[in-house]
């Protein structure tokens, strides 16, 4: 809390943002082939590798040009929350944010996982508390498991319940997505 009795609220995040002639690819995939309205295709695609909620000493925010291409047919179509990764009652697709998730074994992952060690350095005791210290598979800070993923559709889409059939067309579809950047933002409020 500063002297005026606020708090001080920080996020992290690491991202690598998709190239734009692949965003409209991916855009022109959904609104031609599937039939979702362009509103609800996400804008400012990007594949999510670090995220915490606390100050990290020694990190300033970057943005730097990078070439990481990342196979589609290596991606997964998932439902944006908890356990989305496998179909569930209660989630409907139509409702919730959609996108998809590295393999594992994706040959991208090394450069994925040498761009999310930059931030893993700054996990100082000082930030992670009590908190185990992130890994290539775990995270200290928000879901557990670490799993790059990238937001394709807003809820509401309509898309359906069943995500297998527009996940493979989208894998014949798109050749492969490129990352062009990797952006660290680093966002501190206050809120009283």
């Amino acid at each position: 809390m500063n002297q005026k009795g606020r708090i001080h609220q920080y996020e992290v995040w690491a991202q690598l943002l998709l190239a734009e002639h692949c965003q409209k690819q991916i855009a022109d995939f959904f609104v031609n082939d599937l039939g979702i309205h362009r509103d609800h295709v996400a804008r400012r695609m990007h594949l999510t590798v670090y995220h915490a909620r606390r100050p990290m000493p020694g990190l300033v925010p970057a943005l730097e040009n990078i070439n990481v291409v990342v196979p589609a047919e290596e991606t997964r179509f998932m439902v944006m929350a908890p356990g989305g990764e496998n179909p569930r009652k209660g989630l409907d697709p139509s409702k919730r944010k959609v996108g998809i998730r590295l393999h594992k074994q994706c040959a991208a992952m090394p450069q994925v996982l040498k761009l999310r060690e930059r931030l893993l350095a700054h996990e100082t005791e000082s930030v992670l508390g009590s908190r185990s210290p992130s890994s290539n598979k775990s995270n200290a800070f928000g879901a557990r498991s670490f799993q790059p993923h990238l937001t394709l559709l807003y809820a509401g889409s309509g898309i359906g319940r069943d995500l297998t059939g527009p996940g493979k067309a989208f894998r014949e579809a798109i050749d492969s997505l490129t990352f062009d950047r990797f952006l660290i933002e680093i966002a501190e409020r206050n809120q009283t």
